[in-house]
């Protein structure tokens, strides 16, 4: 089913989170960069046949790769979750992350699943709001794609007490200026950029 999606969607390079071994093995028409640790689920991004990724860079947690296509830097990430783990989420903002931006790139997206807030927009009831993303987004000058109205909602997760956008997409100024579209889509139920 993912497969399909993303080929009738003409979708060039899918960015995944909390994926196995065993759903990605089964993909064709793309070329699939991994970064699972073996107990544990992981991040990956694939790449559409002809569209090659060079200096591709993997947290040793599985929470996160990066790499370039045509001199774009593509970062893709899994954070820890829960309010529990605020400081670890803190601690991975600040210096994980980091290391899969290896120097300034003049055209960056930096995607995926953060599992925290940095507006009050992004969320009901409680939320899990990071002062190391909102250091990160801002140092690196990123700017988020969606554009919310009170009659397009953003959510992307729901619990019982509330909903949040955890899942979001980061671009620099060029290629916000570049952007066509961007979506929701019921399953899989992720924010694309297009």
């Amino acid at each position: 089913m993912l497969e399909d999606f993303q080929w009738r969607q003409d979708i060039h390079f899918p960015l995944l989170q909390e994926v196995s071994h065993t759903i990605l093995n089964t993909i064709s028409r793309y070329t699939v960069h991994m970064n699972i640790v073996t107990d544990w689920r992981g991040t990956a991004i694939l790449a559409k046949d002809g569209a090659a990724l060079t200096n591709i860079l993997r947290l040793p947690s599985g929470r996160g790769m990066s790499a370039s296509l045509h001199g774009i830097l593509i970062v893709n990430i899994y954070a820890p979750s829960d309010s529990q783990k605020r400081q670890e989420m803190e601690c991975f903002y600040n210096t994980e992350v980091i290391y899969l931006i290896p120097s300034f790139s003049t055209a960056m997206i930096l995607a995926s699943d953060f599992n925290c807030v940095i507006t009050n927009d992004d969320c009901t009831g409680q939320r899990n709001y990071s002062r190391a993303l909102v250091r990160l987004i801002q140092g690196l000058d990123l700017i988020d794609v969606w554009q919310a109205t009170p009659t397009r909602t953003a959510y992307t997760h729901y619990t019982a007490t509330g909903a949040s956008r955890i899942d979001r997409i980061y671009v620099t100024h060029d290629l916000r200026r570049r952007q066509q579209n961007a979506g929701r889509w019921p399953l899989p139920s992720r924010t694309i950029l297009q």
